[in-house]
């Protein structure tokens, strides 16, 4: 039953049992020698004394705490645990036989000493066994030991006390301590895989640590208000105890009574109320419950001082401490490194914790040895409980918050903040470097300190800058003159007109110069240059005319006969220097050269569009934007763009049913650098499509505009439904892939819904992720696809902690390792799943032609005629033959649907091949250049391939010929020779040649066939081309070749070794 009620999993059943029988025995000896220390103190010493008793603990704890932690350094925590436990055991067996006198209040302090370390120290253990999912699962279970050693430790007293004296309870408490050493032996093979060995030094007892970190302040602000109310109302409660009870006996038999209670309440606390909170309702409640129980508690006990008030305070501080509170506050340090929380939880939990409360003993001894507050008005104290209280709760909020954002930093990697370079022409050093940079030989460095000098007065390096306009390479001229081109006193008027007379390449530019800088008679100086040979200074001539008068007919005439040329280098020339006279390039001219010019050419009229937008031409850019070599310059256009505009023009594309898919995810892709608290409404209806690649773009969209304006709480609704619609389509994909994982023929199916998964995954995470758009989900989503053992359980914490209810019901198994989402499908929602038939059915009616094909694929191999028959085929109209589906499929298939469906609408080419663009799919599959590729994007490749039929001793490539091609072995075998001698020998399914197909080296040895053989070749500029265009393919390649990289690197480092 506790297995199911706590999911307890294989291999954390013995790693549990242990740690929930060493927490019993801890609970247990700690009560057992509590209701010992406290009535023999309050019996045989002044009752005034007891806030004395918690100042000594105060200050022997952070005595002890400091040598713990230089000690720690670097050892193993279990260990430790063992070592003290032991120290522990025979210390008390030594007081034993002292127990008199002075020997009570040290007892007293030692039992608190014991009380603390080993709860601490076990936590600790604990924590570097379970991870943050395991803990909020797991944790509960563990504290439910110690209620349940609560219990039974304190009704054993009273029985004990009828047979043994109360001073005999020591042996109880040294027994238990015993045995929690025996049983932490076995911790050992659990603790060794996940325990984190570092040689670094550790910092210390070092406060700053924690003083920097808000997070942890936070924590140490509930831990030192805990402390010091909980120091308060254990003294009110003891000491009321102690007056009613005036006989050690009696007194000893009501703390066990009390103890018995209190451990009965928190495990019924932990079965059926805790588990719950943490999962269902979240830290925030969880830390409030305690301070709120106090406070009702606190509050009776000061309107009527009488035992049963503040047996209620201090039985709630007992109970929900213990319980709840004990959970979450372990829960609060997980997402704390191992290192960091080695320095500062023995801080805070033990100097802090001990501090507080000795600080809350010194208070109150003040107060009643000055008789401010005589122990008959000790209710009075109650006063400081709930102001304690009320900051408690304030506290509590800024808490979770900080929960959340350190589990975040707990996952992220560490950043680099570089500060900003800034100059001062009042540095002499920085006048110097600059002045050097310029004179340097390096004409890339030259360049550079010329980009420097943009932001700069340019007075200091006047002369530097003359020099190199003279003498300097020409790039460095005209590199100065874009720096002083209106800056007549850094490089004058003079200066540039020399330049238009040495007639190079310099000189169109500087022509444009001296014309922007209004010199004189320039056109009549120049009127040569009208037929100039050089045609570029013949461009900036006419350019400059027109300039100054746009009627000029001759330049008119000149300059439309290189708009209509065809030259590119003259064009792109012109268009060079009409960007800065944008009035002079027509709408007619950019329109056509957007259309119809070269790849160079579009690019130099987006840039010139890029500095003179216009929202007339945003049909044009955005088709710019579905070829790779102009979308760089495409995007910058368009952000150049009116944004009401484009956000139009967008939304417009986005909502029409018209627009094809791939110019939908174009415009989602951009939106959200386009608005500005514009409506979003019609996002949402593609939430809902077919195509899930529209549905990641439209999520995508969502991330991002949820970064610029807040989303309505309608929004919301409308997300949330797209959730579970979503969560929907992948348990049915999971409940799909289970009826089909052991057949062989459902491999390209089985393929395709990994496929859809990876989308809709990922998908999920960013949808759910809205309300908290700062979190960077994408570095989560490659954590979770990485399946990265470390991270993921605190991804799932996150997504547990961020998420809403509803959605952390679907999202949650879906991304768990340890859920199988086909077990769980059917109880998570109220609409009904598709049978396999039915999703066959809705696939092959799709109008996504993969899904079709291998959906046909799958029926025409396992002969299932019955959702064939199910098919409204459309045969009437050529048109309506989709002959891309029908083409993956081998002649057979094609043959059969023909004949009995389809009229002979399908093509069949007359040179039969042996294996369909799906078989080779499924071929190639088996390569490790393109295993993880999916199958809809490795069928494009399969279509570039050739077969290849070869006899016996055919020859496929020699050694030394250039590798441009990659083989796959259908059938048969090849033998690889070098130096005349056999080196390996290759099967079906065997793959030659992948490196060779992206280095295109010489081949390093001759491949020969051995006996009739059937290969796929692959060209390298086929397949180069299809790279291009896909990404997916690309990314394989990479990862590929990383791969292969670090397993060289590792082979390397090992034989160094």
């Amino acid at each position: 039953m506790l297995k199911a009620l706590f999911d307890i999993r294989p291999p954390e059943k013995y790693p549990i049992l242990i740690l929930f029988s060493m927490f019993f025995c801890i609970v247990f000896s700690s009560i057992t020698g509590s209701a010992m220390k406290d009535a023999i103190f309050l019996i045989h010493y002044e009752k005034t004394y007891l806030p004395i008793m918690y100042l000594f603990v105060a200050f022997v704890m952070i005595v002890f705490i400091k040598i713990y932690n230089e000690t720690s350094e670097g050892k193993n925590q279990l260990s430790l645990l063992k070592i003290t436990g032991a120290i522990f055991s025979l210390s008390l067996l030594v007081i034993q036989f002292f127990l008199n006198g002075i020997i009570i209040p040290f007892f007293y302090i030692w039992i608190e000493i014991v009380t603390i370390f080993s709860v601490m120290q076990f936590w600790i253990v604990a924590g570097e066994i379970f991870n943050a999912r395991q803990a909020k699962r797991l944790f509960p279970l563990i504290i439910a030991g110690g209620s349940l050693a609560a219990i039974l430790s304190g009704y054993s007293i009273k029985p004990f006390l009828t047979y043994f004296s109360s001073h005999n309870l020591i042996y109880l408490t040294i027994g238990f301590l015993l045995t929690n050493i025996f049983m932490a032996m076995f911790l050992n093979p659990y603790l060794s895989t996940n325990e984190v060995v570092t040689t670094e030094p550790m910092v210390g007892f070092n406060i700053n640590n924690i003083r920097k970190d808000p997070y942890l302040v936070s924590i140490g602000i509930m831990i030192a208000l805990s402390a010091i109310i909980s120091r308060i109302i254990d003294y009110q409660f003891k000491i009321v105890a102690a007056s009613t009870f005036p006989d050690q006996e009696a007194l000893v038999s009501f703390f066990g009574t009390y103890y018995g209670l209190t451990g009965f309440a928190t495990l019924l606390m932990q079965l059926s109320v805790t588990g719950f909170i943490l999962k269902k309702l979240g830290i925030l409640l969880g830390l409030l419950i305690l301070p709120i129980s106090l406070a009702i508690g606190s509050l009776g006990f000061l309107y009527s001082g009488t035992l049963i008030m503040i047996f209620i305070a201090k039985f709630s501080d007992q109970v929900f401490k213990f319980s709840i509170n004990n959970s979450i506050k372990e829960l609060l340090w997980l997402p704390i490194s191992a290192k960091k929380k080695l320095q500062t939880k023995p801080i805070i939990d033990g100097v802090l914790r001990s501090g507080m409360e000795g600080l809350s003993g010194l208070i109150i001894f003040l107060l009643v040895m000055l008789s401010i507050l005589p122990q008959s008005q000790i209710h009075f104290l109650s006063i400081l409980v709930l102001i304690g209280i009320i900051a408690w709760v304030w506290n509590s909020f800024g808490l979770v918050k900080g929960y959340i954002s350190s589990i975040m930093n707990s996952i992220e990697n560490r950043r680099l903040n570089l500060d900003e370079i800034k100059f001062s022409i009042n540095d002499s050093n920085t006048t110097e470097t600059l002045e050097k940079a310029l004179l340097e030989k390096n004409e890339l460095r030259q360049l550079f300190a010329i980009d420097l000098l943009w932001k700069l007065p340019l007075t200091p390096w006047k002369d530097t800058l003359e020099y190199l306009f003279d003498k300097g390479p020409l790039t460095i001229q005209r590199a100065i003159l874009e720096l002083t081109w209106q800056k007549q006193d850094i490089i004058s008027n003079q200066l540039v007109m020399d330049k238009i007379k040495k007639e190079n390449n310099l000189s169109p530019h500087a022509l444009l110069c001296a014309n922007d800088r209004g010199i004189k008679e320039l056109i009549s100086t120049y009127s040569n240059f009208s037929k100039h040979k050089n045609k570029s200074i013949m461009i900036a001539y006419h350019v400059t005319v027109l300039s100054k008068n746009m009627e000029n007919l001759k330049s008119k005439r000149e300059v439309e006969k290189i708009h209509t040329s065809g030259n590119e280098e003259y064009q792109i020339e012109l268009i060079n220097f009409l960007k800065r006279y944008p009035q002079l390039l027509s709408p007619k001219h950019i329109t056509n050269y957007l259309k119809n010019g070269t790849t160079n050419i579009k690019n130099d009229i987006l840039s010139f569009l890029a500095r003179n937008p216009s929202s007339s031409y945003f049909e044009n850019i955005f088709v710019l934007l579905e070829k790779p070599e102009t979308i760089m310059s495409a995007t910058k256009a368009l952000l150049e763009i009116n944004h009401y505009d484009a956000y139009f023009e967008m939304a417009k594309a986005i909502s029409s049913p018209k627009v094809n898919i791939k110019s939908k995810k174009l415009s989602l892709r951009l939106l959200p650098k386009f608005i500005n608290n514009q409506p979003v409404d019609f996002l949402f209806e593609n939430l809902n499509s077919s195509h899930l690649s529209l549905v990641n773009e439209t999520s995508d969209a969502l991330i991002g505009i949820s970064k610029k304006q807040i989303l309505s709480n309608n929004h919301f609704d409308l997300i949330q439904k797209s959730i579970t619609s979503l969560a929907h389509r992948a348990f049915q994909l999971h409940l799909f892939k289970s009826t089909i994982d052991n057949e062989s023929s459902s491999s390209l199916i089985k393929d395709h819904i990994d496929y859809d998964l990876s989308i809709l995954i990922p998908v999920l995470l960013k949808l759910g992720t809205l309300k908290e758009p700062k979190i960077p989900i994408e570095k989560y989503i490659g954590y979770v696809e990485s399946d990265d053992k470390e991270l993921l359980p605190y991804v799932l914490e996150l997504v547990d902690s961020t998420f809403s209810a509803t959605s952390k019901k679907f999202i949650l198994p879906l991304i768990d390792p340890d859920v199988r989402p086909s077990k769980i499908a059917i109880g998570l929602f109220d609409t009904k799943f598709l049978s396999k038939n039915e999703i066959l059915q809705s696939w092959i009616q799709s109008n996504h032609p993969w899904k079709k094909s291998v959906a046909l694929n799958y029926c025409l191999r396992n002969e299932k005629i019955d959702i064939l028959k199910k098919i409204e085929w459309k045969t009437e109209n050529e048109d309506y033959v989709d002959h891309k589906v029908y083409a993956l499929l081998n002649d057979s298939e094609k043959k059969y649907l023909n004949r009995n469906f389809l009229n002979n609408k399908i093509l069949i080419e007359e040179t039969p091949v042996m294996y369909s663009i799906l078989e080779k799919t499924i071929l190639l599959k088996s390569v490790d250049l393109f295993q993880n590729i999916p199958g809809n994007v490795l069928s494009k490749i399969s279509q570039i391939t050739s077969e290849i039929h070869l006899e016996d001793k055919d020859i496929i490539f020699n050694e030394g010929e250039p590798g441009d091609s990659l083989f796959v072995i259908i059938s048969g075998g090849v033998e690889i020779i070098k130096d005349n001698h056999t080196i390996a020998v290759l099967e079906q399914g065997s793959c030659m040649g992948e490196m060779s197909l992206l280095d295109h080296e010489p081949r390093s040895a001759k491949a020969i066939t051995n006996g009739e053989t059937i290969l796929l070749k692959i060209e390298q500029r086929g397949f180069f081309e299809l790279m291009a265009g896909n990404s997916e393919i690309m990314k394989q390649i990479v990862k590929l070749l990383t791969k292969r990289l670090r397993q060289t690197n590792q082979k390397l480092t090992d034989s160094e070794k």
